[in-house]
């Protein structure tokens, strides 16, 4: 796998774009309650995000939409009671949704009895599917036996564990709380309660990592036989704790690139040979047992119906964001009528779907009708080794997942240009 000559010089390490080229793609204004009023298709599978914004510990990387501070008392109270809000609207009634996923900050910083009203409010208020996946980001140090026991009584059948790394002194600089002991027998002990679908979450290329460490997690992973994980570079968050302990985050990144390569290649190469596959572009898993639903329905383009101060989704064309400040928060459910958000036109969702699809591993060129500068962009992948035709179907190499955040920019600003030029 050669990941040393490119188009690209810096790799872009998320899929987030700027919103300049995105402005195309505004239709106007339009009041949400006239979308929640509308019909819509229940062959449709949607997801549902619900964010809790509060961590008993801040990791020294982060810089998430959280607070470092007890949940606010009436927190699961006013989740519940946007869920109830919404469930009375027609296009709530006739969605249906396959994947619910508890995110934030750290769900399980709520009691266990918080967590048990939000579930239960969403399977009674909410259409599920009886194989509905149901997902709840924890750390180690906020998971007890007590609610591992009332999660698996509810129905969750899915966990992400913010581990990212097994090693000690890694723990330390990404700030950790709990040991590698504790870690390892929290996932035994999940798995003793019922729970097979088991993720964790892995950091690579922190400051002064070795490849004796990354060998180390690939081993843990293999050794716990997780279900699955997602694995993320280290980027330096100019808010966060350890970008203070960094004299320059470029001199960082230009002495680490080199390393980052070939912790990316240690990475994959070890895993991919021992049964595990890509699922998006920063999850590899163990086929047939983590499907992560939540996500392909967001890089499907499906809808998201955001929950909770601080989340973020999609109603139809309308991209909805929560307030994170609390007091926002619930007069938003309050006046649920009189909200208004930027609709987007029907390009919206095909850029959605195109983009989404680079995170599987593949370019969809079947919703766009085809022109000179997209077939000379395929084929310049192909050339450059970061796509293969596979019967039609274009699909990333290691190289091009690698590069994938780069591919998706670079095809998503030439797909606008062609929505521009319309």
């Amino acid at each position: 796998m050669d990941l040393e000559q490119s188009r690209y010089t810096v790799r872009a390490k998320t899929h987030h774009h700027s919103g300049e080229s995105f402005k195309y793609l505004f239709k106007g204004k339009k009041k949400l309650i006239d979308q929640l009023n509308e019909e819509t298709s229940k062959s449709k599978l949607g997801a549902v995000y619900v964010h809790i914004p509060y961590c008993s510990n801040i990791c020294s990387f982060c810089n998430m939409r959280r607070s470092l501070r007890v949940p606010h008392k009436e927190y699961a109270d006013l989740v519940v009671k946007q869920i109830e809000n919404y469930a009375k609207f027609k296009y709530i009634k006739d969605s249906s949704y396959d994947s619910i996923y508890f995110g934030g900050g750290t769900p399980t910083t709520l009691k266990k009895e918080e967590l048990r009203k939000i579930l239960r409010a969403l399977k009674y208020n909410l259409n599920l599917t009886k194989d509905c996946e149901i997902s709840v980001e924890t750390s180690i140090s906020d998971l007890d036996e007590e609610k591992m026991k009332m999660l698996y009584e509810e129905g969750v059948n899915r966990f992400s564990i913010g581990v990212q790394t097994f090693s000690e002194r890694g723990r330390k600089v990404l700030g950790r709380k709990s040991s590698k002991e504790q870690v390892i027998q929290t996932i035994r002990k999940l798995k003793e309660t019922g729970f097979n679908n088991i993720s964790i979450d892995m950091i690579y290329n922190y400051p002064d990592q070795t490849l004796d460490e990354v060998k180390e997690d690939i081993q843990y992973f293999k050794d716990l036989d997780v279900a699955g994980f997602s694995f993320y570079s280290l980027i330096i968050n100019e808010k966060s704790k350890l970008a203070k302990d960094i004299t320059s985050s470029e001199v960082f990144y230009e002495e680490n690139f080199q390393r980052e390569k070939d912790f990316f290649k240690t990475i994959t190469e070890s895993t991919l040979k021992d049964g595990f596959e890509f699922l998006e572009l920063t999850k590899i898993v163990k086929p047939g047992r983590d499907k992560y639903k939540y996500i392909v329905r967001r890089h499907q383009g499906e809808d998201t119906l955001p929950l909770g101060a601080g989340a973020g989704g999609k109603l139809g064309n309308i991209p909805v964001m929560n307030p994170i400040d609390i007091e926002e928060y619930k007069n938003q459910i309050d006046t649920i009528d009189k909200l208004e958000y930027s609709e987007m036109n029907g390009n919206y969702n095909t850029l959605n779907k195109i983009t989404g699809q680079i995170q599987q591993g593949q370019i969809d060129t079947s919703l766009l009708r085809s022109n000179d500068k997209i077939d000379s962009f395929i084929s310049e992948m192909i050339e450059e080794g970061f796509v293969i035709d596979l019967n039609g179907k274009y699909t990333l190499t290691t190289k091009g997942v690698f590069w994938g955040n780069n591919i998706a920019r670079e095809f998503s600003d030439l797909v606008v240009n062609k929505f521009k030029n319309l």
